[in-house]
This record gives structure tokens, C-alpha cells and sequence, in this order.
């Protein structure tokens, strides 16, 4: 079962500055093959999880929420998914109670009982140049609020734009930009002790495995069905520490490209 509180389509644009092929060499990029230390759920998933998503196109893009739904039916388990979505939002939007999304997201979390709140910040809001004023003050807020409703807070680490971005007065490549939004998202996480998803080092895995796989849409932003499903297969492997390999439900993807984003997943979090 799935519900949505509130979605408003508007596409998310951003400079397209580096090629993902280049480098800098005065920002040190994160090894993202090597093995990551993930907080697994405390409690660990019950047999019908209420899960809600919050976040803007990068959420929306492809019904990534409705795509995990479908991964976790196939493997034989129930959830109720919720979604509250909205273009270009921030988490300081949604942690603002006299916004509209914010006056949605504080009514869902006062009045039901959450499972997982799963968080995904508006990229240029996640950047070094931005994330100690602009992410982690209305992180710790929404923390607060989501354990207070008996859920535990899930950080969806979102990529890096395909070409890179400009982050601040730096041309960077996506490499860089990855490393970036990796190390903010994890430091929050660290701090509040929450549970990280890190799908954005999961596309940069997958172009290093799997270069032929698509996983931007043709804007060069947003993900391709290929990246949703990436995603929502990494999430699976977080939210239930169950690897999505030989899942059933591959979203109309080709049966191998979809068999190496499972992979890709399961080897992240599971191994």
C-alpha cells in the first residue's frame, strides 16, 4: 500500500560544468569501492513496516518509492509506503512548520507512527559550501521529530549531477561532487547516529563496474529508470539488510542490466 501526501512535478536544473571523466586534483575523491561501515535498523523491519519518503524530484523521478514497494512484494514481504514529495525542496523547507510541505510532513509525523522516515536533501543544500547551515540544522530537527514518532531516520544520499556541477566558485567533477555530498551525508548520519542509504555511491560504483548502464535521465540530473531502480534496490538492502538479488520485480529493465544493479547493491551493503 502506498500513499502519496503531496506531489508537485518541477525539474530540478543545475550547471553542467566537468565531465565525469575529469578530476581535481586539490579535492581528494572518495574511494567508492572500498568497504562501507552502514548502521543496520535498531529494531530491525518488523512484518509490515510504515515507511515514509520525503524529498523533492530526486525522490519523485520514476516513483522511486513505488518501485521499492514492487522489490519488496516480490520478495514476499508487505510494507505501507508513504511518500511526501515536492520539487526542489529542502530539508530546511520541510523542517519549516509554517511551509506547506513542512505544515504536511509535522502533521504526518505528530499524528502516526513511523517505522522509517527515509530523508533525501536538495543536492546544492548537501554541498560542503551550503550543508553545515543549510542540511544539518533542519536534519537534527526532523531527526528529532521522527523519533519522537517512534521511527528511526534513514539519510537517502542522493549523485552527483552526470557532467559534474559548480559547488561554489569550483568547476567539480561528479567525482568530486559525489565525494562531497558523500562525506556531508555521512557525517549527519554519524552524528545522529541514523541510518545511511548511500545510493549516490552506488552510481559511482556502477560506472566504474558497469559503465554501459545508463544512469541518468537525458538532463543529466535526475536518474534513469536504471538509477531508480538502483536506488530502490539499495534501500531494500538497508531498510531490510536482504540482499534484492534474483528479485523478480526488474521494472521492465533488460533481465542482465537489471541483475548487475542488484549485484551492485547487494555488494555494497551486504558484503
Amino acid at each position: 500500500m502506498r500513499k502519496s501526501y503531496k506531489m508537485t512535478v518541477i525539474l530540478l536544473t543545475a550547471a553542467i560544468i566537468a565531465g565525469c571523466s575529469s578530476s581535481q586534483n586539490s579535492v581528494e575523491v572518495m574511494d567508492f569501492q572500498a568497504k562501507m561501515e552502514l548502521k543496520a535498523p535498531s529494531p530491525a523491519v518488523g512484518e509490515k513496516p510504515r515507511i515514509l519518503f520525503v524529498g523533492n524530484s530526486h525522490t519523485f523521478y520514476n516513483d522511486l518509492s513505488g518501485m521499492f514497494v514492487n522489490i519488496v512484494s516480490a520478495f514476499d514481504h508487505k510494507s505501507n509506503v508513504n511518500e511526501l514529495s515536492t520539487g526542489y525542496y529542502t530539508l530546511k523547507q520541510y523542517a519549516d512548520t509554517d511551509d506547506q510541505g513542512g505544515a504536511v510532513l509535522d502533521e504526518a509525523l505528530t499524528t502516526k507512527k513511523w517505522d522509517f522516515v527515509i530523508l533525501q536533501e536538495n543536492t546544492s543544500k548537501a554541498l560542503s559550501s551550503a550543508a553545515e547551515d543549510e542540511m544539518f540544522p533542519p536534519a537534527r530537527i526532523l531527526d528529532e521529530k521522527i523519533k519522537a514518532a517512534g521511527g528511526q531516520t534513514a539519510f537517502l544520499m542522493t549523485w552527483s549531477p552526470k557532467d559534474g556541477m559548480q559547488n561554489g566558485r569550483k568547476k567539480q567533477s561528479c567525482q568530486v561532487i559525489q565525494s562531497d555530498l558523500a562525506a556531508n551525508y555521512m557525517a549527519i548520519a554519524d552524528e545522529l547516529d541514523s541510518i545511511l542509504v548511500p545510493a549516490g555511491v552506488g552510481f559511482m560504483r556502477c560506472l566504474e563496474e558497469y559503465p554501459e548502464i545508463e544512469l541518468w535521465d537525458s538532463d543529466g540530473h535526475h536518474p534513469s529508470p536504471a538509477g531508480t531502480y538502483l536506488t530502490a534496490c539499495i534501500i531494500y538492502a538497508v531498510i531490510y539488510q536482504e540482499s534484492p538479488e534474483n528479485c523478480t520485480y526488474i521494472d521492465g529493465l533488460d533481465e542482465e542490466q537489471a541483475r548487475k544493479l542488484q549485484h551492485v547493491a547487494a555488494e555494497m551493503i551486504l558484503k
